[in-house]
């Protein structure tokens, strides 16, 4: 049986909605990529988009970094220079390892003394160390007694010369001055403690 013209039109027409169909499924499912695209490629443009304000922010960070290895360079610096300032300082210590080693240089010292002023030590003693928890302290002194009669020029010059020695810092503790029998001599007899300054090697 020959198809009329009313069928041809209904299957003609058919075809033409499953080709739209067709093409809108299409189109759709091709918006729909084109959606999942953007958004996966999304945080990369807004990487590049937002490029001058990352770079803001890494070049405050090197700033910040920078700043602190300019702080580094100049506290070791100035740590070398305290350092060297230290090695200085003690290079007026006492050199004994021990109290009793380190009085030694003490006694040797107030004996050049005494002999350059022309004046007899006639009697010395170490006593025992004044210094506060000597286990805890980083320095100890050492103090010597000595005892000397001498005119009042000769007391002067002895306690110049221990303010100024330049081997090591001496320091006068106490003196204690009595006038001797021989008034016209113009001698006085003098007691005196000076001590010197050890680095506490056990503390």
């Amino acid at each position: 049986m020959k198809p009329t013209v009313m069928d041809t039109l209904k299957r003609q027409w058919m075809e033409l909605n499953t080709n739209r169909r067709t093409r809108t499924i299409l189109i759709a499912g091709l918006v729909l990529l084109l959606f999942g695209l953007a958004y996966r490629l999304y945080p990369v443009y807004q990487g590049l988009a937002g490029g001058p304000a990352d770079a803001a922010v890494l070049q405050k960070r090197i700033a910040k970094y920078r700043q602190a290895v300019d702080n580094k360079a100049s506290l070791e610096a100035r740590l070398a220079v305290m350092e060297k300032s230290l090695e200085q300082a003690e290079s007026g210590l006492l050199n004994g390892k021990t109290e009793a080693l380190a009085a030694v240089d003490v006694q040797n010292a107030l004996n050049e003394i005494a002999v350059a002023g022309g004046v007899e030590i006639k009697r010395m003693q170490v006593l025992k160390s004044d210094t506060q928890n000597p286990d805890e302290a980083l320095y100890i002194s050492v103090p010597v007694q000595f005892s000397v009669t001498v005119t009042i020029r000769q007391l002067q010059d002895i306690l110049y010369k221990i303010e100024t020695c330049p081997k090591m810092y001496l320091t006068l503790q106490w003196i204690r001055i009595n006038t001797t029998g021989s008034r016209d001599a113009g001698e006085i007899r003098c007691d005196m403690a000076v001590a010197g300054i050890m680095k506490n090697i056990s503390g």
